[in-house]
């Protein structure tokens, strides 16, 4: 006979976790049940109150019905809305390969998402197959995520649609040209 012995403490941190498993998978198929093109406050309060698993997962973020493969747009955290909307260039599509290839290893912080800053959304049009020691997926779009406190990291749905948040390594001026935004913060 095999005895099993569990400390309390343990035991409710079990608990703790299945529960945050469970809120999780909850608040995920809310987020596809109302979908909106221009407001993504609700992605946004939404990863910033609830903690990042220990592999670096994020909640999953919306998918607009409508927003066109091939813009670029620039979604303003403090406002809650998208700022400015561009048509993507061959340049930016390789600037956006450029990040992909540059990763450097998953996003440490808990909460990734500043009360102020910006979120580009990126396509990657083909969709690139992407096969490292981070990621194993094919990639349509990119989230890069600039702030006042720390480089500009990224955010990458895997091909399950998983969000995951890399730092990467590569200059991003091109790109900051190209989109002719003043980020104030």
């Amino acid at each position: 006979m095999i005895i099993i012995s569990i400390s309390k403490r343990k035991l409710k941190w079990l608990a703790a976790a299945i529960l945050a498993v469970f809120l999780v998978s909850l608040g995920i198929f809310q987020i596809f049940g109302e979908q909106d093109t221009e407001n993504y406050d609700a992605l946004v309060n939404m990863l910033r109150y609830r903690e990042v698993a220990v592999s670096g997962e994020i909640l999953e973020t919306t998918k607009p019905a409508t927003e066109s493969s091939d813009e670029i747009q620039i979604f303003d955290i403090s406002k809650g809305k998208v700022v400015k909307k561009l048509k993507t260039t061959d340049a930016v599509q390789k600037q956006a390969e450029q990040i992909i290839n540059s990763i450097t290893g998953l996003y440490a912080k808990v909460q990734p998402f500043p009360e102020k800053g910006y979120i580009v959304r990126i396509p990657v049009n083909p969709a690139l197959k992407v096969r490292n020691q981070f990621i194993n997926a094919t990639i349509d779009k990119i989230y890069v995520i600039f702030t006042k406190e720390e480089p500009p990291f990224v955010l990458i749905l895997d091909s399950s649609d998983k969000p995951f948040v890399y730092n990467f390594d590569c200059r991003i001026d091109e790109l900051v040209r190209y989109l002719d935004f003043r980020f104030t913060y």
